[in-house]
Parts: structure tokens; sequence; C-alpha cells
């Protein structure tokens, strides 16, 4: 494993735990594509990454 510290594994951990980035509906809205399905993915990976930063703050 790496030798971070303690502070640098929780920034990497929550990191990882953030939603994907809206510029991706704009992208897809552009390029012609769903953008309403990007929308919606993006909304769900929102919500799962409300649960993953609970979970991952109470280790």
């Amino acid at each position: 494993m790496m030798s971070l510290e303690n502070w640098q594994l929780q920034v990497l951990l929550l990191e990882a735990a953030m939603p994907s980035a809206m510029l991706s509906v704009v992208l897809t809205q552009q390029y012609g594509c769903d953008a309403k399905l990007a929308a919606k993915l993006i909304f769900i990976t929102l919500i799962g990454s409300l649960v993953t930063v609970a979970i991952m703050i109470n280790l």
C-alpha cells in the first residue's frame, strides 16, 4: 500500500465518493445524445455519493 498520511487517505475517499460532474449533461446535449438520460444517471450518482460519503465517514 502507498504510504499516505491519514488526512490524505480521507481526502481520497471523499473524492472517490463524489458524484459525476454535470458537464457531461451539457456535452451530451451538445453532441445530440440523450441528455435526459445523462441527467438521470448523474442524479443517481448523487444519491449514491450521499450514501457512500456517510459510510466512509463512519469508517
